[in-house]
């Protein structure tokens, strides 16, 4: 991939001359630097190849492969977006570009996190939190997309002191993961909700939708990598099939379940995440981070 100067030139002038050189110069260097074998060995030798392995390295390349431009990119789009700050219209195509380089982003990440939970590994960094630090984000995050598509977004937090044991990166993806899944597959006008509340032992975290709904032959597949049907198919913009599977992952390796239910196509489907409470815990500045690496399954 690469961004010639001359495309700028049109746009800028004068010092941002260096930035269009130091783009493009990222832009190759990402490149001859993610231009990695796949294979340490090639198949030709007589070794045997591990298919496994094999779509886990092939995944990881083509996930460093998205990554390496966006930086430049972002850097580009930028430096484009203050040259023309009084040209509304042109600000709009900036706009676009910008959610185009977020999207491939995504796809990054998908693929990436596809790697680590192909190869059953997650890295925790686990320490005692409060449940709304979880949320915030994508809570955040859900209502600003819910309100450019149309949708009523609602949530229910009937005891804010919640506290889990856990990643909150990790924790906060999952909880985003399920959001994000609910509103690709909910029109516009659509109802998303969310609830959070005890349930014994186990914090519960529901978000329910009015949307597309789930057919009862994909429904015990919905959380294995690139799941896929006429219901995914039809609105892969959003994503590789990956984000399910993800939460699954976090899930278990908090030593927690997720669920999936659904009446079936048009009838909206919930999501259930399930996660130990903190009983008597210690302040959360006073604990000691533990990194783990946890196996999945």
């Amino acid at each position: 991939m690469s961004a010639h100067p001359v495309s700028f030139r049109s746009l800028l002038d004068g010092p941002a001359l260096q930035y269009r050189v130091v783009v493009d110069e990222i832009i190759r260097s990402a490149a001859q630097l993610s231009a990695i074998p796949v294979l340490k060995d090639s198949p030709s030798s007589g070794n045997h190849v591990d298919p496994l392995q094999l779509k886990n390295e092939v995944l990881a390349m083509v996930a460093h492969e998205l990554r390496g431009p966006l930086t430049p990119l972002r850097l580009a789009a930028g430096v484009i977006r203050s040259a023309l700050a009084d040209r509304p219209d042109m600000l709009r195509l900036v706009d676009m570009i910008d959610r185009q380089i977020n999207e491939i982003g995504r796809l990054s990440d998908d693929l990436m996190d596809a790697t680590r939970v192909g190869q059953g590994w997650l890295r925790l960094s686990k320490v005692n939190v409060d449940i709304v630090t979880v949320l915030a984000d994508p809570c955040e995050t859900a209502a600003s997309a819910a309100a450019a598509r149309g949708q009523t977004f609602t949530v229910q937090i009937p005891d804010p002191a919640l506290r889990v044991e856990g990643d909150p990166v990790r924790l906060t993806q999952a909880v985003n993961n399920l959001l994000h899944n609910a509103m690709k597959y909910t029109p516009a006008n659509g109802n998303i909700r969310m609830t959070v509340l005890a349930d014994g032992k186990d914090l519960v975290i529901s978000v329910r939708d009015n949307g597309l709904g789930i057919s009862d032959t994909l429904l015990p597949h919905v959380f294995e990598l690139f799941a896929q049907s006429s219901r995914t198919i039809a609105a892969s913009a959003g994503g590789l099939g990956v984000g399910l599977a993800v939460v699954k992952a976090v899930a278990v390796s908090h030593g927690g379940t997720v669920s999936a239910t659904s009446a079936g196509p048009g009838a909206g489907s919930e999501f259930t995440l399930r996660l130990p409470i903190v009983t008597g815990a210690a302040a959360p500045e006073i604990e000691d981070e533990r990194q783990s690496c946890s196996r999945i399954g």
